[in-house]
């Protein structure tokens, strides 16, 4: 008797919090209630106990209702990740703590809540075919997750910890890119992350901007004097380079350049005056936000995107009248009678080639890697290198060698196999975008492909001189796009029809 009245009193308690948690979301009398006992709790927690738990209390609560949010709402959690990004580096500048604060694993445990959101949903998880599984893109993505696997047992390599923690950033990319290829699932989705991208980067740039025109600000300025060796990389012979909401000059100059290139290409293929107005602006912008961090790589990286451009459209008129006037305005820059502009004069050393300092030194750097890369295959380890390797790997031969390359970074970790490895799923990446621009009809959805594909294919150049790929939120774009491109001929009706048997499976 006793025990049917604890279960029905048990079944009564449980319906009614039901009704007034997950029916009504608190929007009840006693919901009010509840919620005015929390306020007053809190309150006295604040003003008796100790501000700080109450703070400790809130942040929590915020976390476990973002964690929430990116299960039940995937497509949140998606643009989270991108979102955070703006302001991974703020914690470290208004606090400037010595000890670095881990804000970089924001984004990864977003994008693998938002993943295990995508696999509760069965819309989203059909998406996943075996055109995911077979396409190139994907196979030799999962070689180099199986190469870094095997790099476990490599005798060269002193740090477990290193290993795991590179694999697990390895992985937390491919995990996006799973998660892209998910939500990319129409032309909707498409131009909608299209935008999203163009507003994001665009902040970036503006802040980069307002540094420049209006100086740092306060807590910007006590963080960049706090650190000798900080200051030393970003001021060159008085030009303070500027860095935007990123870590670094370089972060900073890659992100603005990848994007001023998507721009030219939106503005040139844009079919209404306000568009192009709008994009050619943005332009502007991204081309001075990049110009003010002093990244020589980013200069590169505009003339290589252009260059790729006009290489794609060969065959149109509007494209040799493009090509003749950005070579014209690259030779005005060159030939100049400016000399006492910082900005322009940094613009101006990347074509110095091996003459400037910098390239020579990372020429002997090269120059001191390459005997050992030839006697150790698969490389010293994984983040053996630079300052991860001093870190992860103490006396480490190739600790003492910053990389300054993604490429040379490769050589010297994983090896000329793995360096070989990397540059087959470079050109898996090339092949894939070309095959898809030329079967596509549609005239937006050739302009949204180009305009990916090209500003991805100067991510790709930046790795000969800079460690690009990989710091956000450049990576995340990365992957998306490697998604973008594998699915977008399938959103055109009118497509060229495949013409392998990769393709029609």
């Amino acid at each position: 008797m006793e025990k049917n009245l604890f279960n029905r009193t048990k079944g009564a308690l449980t319906e009614t919090l039901r009704y007034h948690l997950v029916t009504k979301k608190l929007n009840t009398p006693l919901g009010f209630g509840l919620m005015g006992l929390v306020a007053i709790l809190m309150s006295y927690i604040t003003v008796v106990v100790d501000i700080k738990l109450s703070v400790m209390i809130v942040g929590l609560l915020g976390v476990l209702l973002l964690c929430g949010l990116c299960i039940v709402y995937p497509l949140f959690g998606f643009y989270a990740a991108y979102a955070t990004t703006l302001f991974m580096m703020m914690p470290a500048r208004l606090s400037n703590s010595a000890t670095p604060i881990p804000t970089g694993l924001i984004p990864e445990y977003l994008a693998y809540l938002a993943m295990l959101g995508v696999l509760t949903k069965q819309q989203l998880r059909k998406e996943i075919n075996t055109k995911f599984w077979t396409n190139a893109i994907s196979v030799w993505m999962l070689v180099l997750v199986g190469f870094y696997i095997i790099q476990l047992g490599n005798p060269s390599g002193k740090s477990v910890f290193g290993w795991f923690n590179f694999f697990r950033k390895q992985v937390s990319f491919v995990a996006f890119f799973y998660i892209s290829y998910c939500f990319l699932n129409s032309r909707k989705m498409i131009v909608q992350f299209t935008w999203f991208w163009v507003v994001l980067s665009t902040i970036n740039a503006l802040h980069a901007c307002q540094q420049q025109w209006l100086g740092f600000a306060h807590y910007e300025q006590v963080w960049l004097m706090a650190d000798e060796k900080r200051y030393a990389l970003f001021v060159n012979f008085g030009f303070i380079r500027r860095f935007g909401l990123l870590s670094d000059p370089a972060a900073a100059g890659i992100l603005y350049s990848c994007s001023c290139v998507m721009m030219i290409v939106l503005a040139l293929r844009a079919t209404k005056t306000w568009q192009k107005v709008l994009f050619w602006v943005l332009t502007a912008i991204h081309f001075m936000a990049s110009s003010y961090t002093g990244t020589r790589t980013g200069t590169l990286m505009i003339v290589a995107g252009m260059v790729f451009y006009v290489v794609l459209n060969l065959y149109e008129k509007k494209t040799m009248l493009f090509a003749g006037v950005f070579g014209f305005m690259i030779i005005g820059l060159l030939v100049a009678p400016i000399y006492d502009n910082m900005i322009i004069n940094r613009l101006r050393s990347t074509f110095e080639g091996s003459k400037d300092p910098s390239a020579m030194a990372r020429d002997m750097n090269r120059k001191i890697v390459q005997p050992y890369a030839y006697r150790h295959p698969i490389g010293g380890g994984l983040n053996s290198s630079g300052n991860m390797g001093q870190f992860y790997h103490p006396g480490h031969p190739m600790s003492i060698i910053p990389p300054d390359s993604g490429f040379m970074q490769t050589m010297m970790e994983q090896g000329p196999i793995g360096l070989g490895l990397l540059l087959l799923f470079y050109f898996a990446i090339l092949r894939t975008g070309i095959r898809s621009y030329y079967r596509l009809r549609d005239p937006e959805l050739k302009a949204l492909h180009l305009c990916h594909f090209v500003s991805i294919f100067t991510l790709m150049v930046a790795q000969f001189s800079q460690l690009a790929i990989g710091q956000y939120p450049s990576v995340l774009y990365f992957y998306s796009v490697l998604a973008l491109l594998i699915k977008m001929p399938q959103y055109d009706d009118n497509a060229y029809p495949s013409q392998t048997a990769e393709e029609k499976t």
